[in-house]
């Protein structure tokens, strides 16, 4: 999400020479708009007086977003930037090397199409567990979509659970190169999560499995289908365990596969309408 921050405050200050300290700082690696990138946990040891020249560009805490229903993450990052802007950009970009967009190129073509990425389960460590859809609706539906033609190619880590069904193992192959792997990507299915904004960097839709835990418009993007369970008690950003998680509940593999099915048919003749345009042209 950085990378918009970043984008926009470079279309109208080019004077401006960045530098960045993440967590991830091989996210900003070949980006044309940053200076330097570093390892922030390595900054903080070594040179802990420079790293209290950076802005922390951080988002409000979940007590404060109980219920809320606008003002999207990029915004709180562009607010804490503190520079004034005409245009805000919320278009994450990632920019990859050509080796990089090469990675797993044969194995991944070779895949039949639709090319369906999943990311199932979620970290343990996650700070919003009602965001995680649960781990037997994931199971199911894994399942059913193994109903579908095409291929299911299983991102994220080897710790966040067991490979999902007939999907293709390609788990633990960092940031990058999940970005190249979901370039091939026709549709990523997830929770709410950072290859959800991986995906939105290299333009791949996403089918987001939101419930109520935050609402789409907090940091969701208005081209992928966000499915938000309007609830009561929702957004709730709670940090513990929900009793009833009855937002996710009510997302049922089968609810989801139906989303599944009618998004694919949308975007397959999304496809076949610009072939017939490229070809009239």
């Amino acid at each position: 999400m950085l990378s918009a921050v970043i984008e926009g405050i470079k279309a109208e200050r080019p004077e401006l020479r960045i530098r960045v300290a993440a967590n991830h700082p091989e996210l900003f690696l070949h980006n044309p708009h940053v200076e330097e990138a570093l390892y922030e946990g390595r900054l903080k040891k070594r040179d802990p007086k420079l790293l209290e020249r950076y802005t922390r560009t951080y988002f409000r805490p979940p007590q404060e977003r109980y219920l809320q229903l606008t003002g999207h993450l990029i915004d709180d990052m562009y607010a804490r930037a503190g520079i004034e802007l005409r245009d805000r950009p919320h278009q994450p970009r990632i920019y990859l090397t050509d080796a990089e967009l090469k990675f797993r190129e044969r194995q991944i073509e070779a895949l039949p199409r639709p090319r369906i990425a999943i990311v199932p389960f979620g970290k343990s460590s996650v700070r919003l567990p009602n965001k995680i859809y649960p781990a037997d609706q994931w199971s199911a539906l894994t399942q059913l979509l193994g109903t579908l033609e095409g291929s299911r190619v299983h991102l994220g880590t080897r710790a966040e659970g067991p490979l999902a069904e007939g999907a293709v193992d390609l788990r633990d192959i960092g940031y990058r190169h999940m970005a190249s792997v979901l370039r091939r990507c026709d549709l990523l299915i997830t929770h709410v999560s950072g290859i959800m904004h991986l995906a939105a960097a290299v333009r791949t839709p996403a089918l987001v499995l939101y419930g109520a835990a935050e609402h789409p418009a907090i940091s969701g993007y208005p081209w992928n289908r966000n499915l938000y369970t309007p609830i009561e008690c929702g957004p709730c950003w709670m940090e513990e365990p929900c009793s009833h998680h009855s937002c996710m509940r009510g997302l049922t593999p089968q609810v989801v596969l139906a989303e599944v099915r009618d998004m694919l048919i949308n975007l397959k003749a999304a496809e076949d309408h610009s072939a017939i345009e490229t070809e009239n042209a």
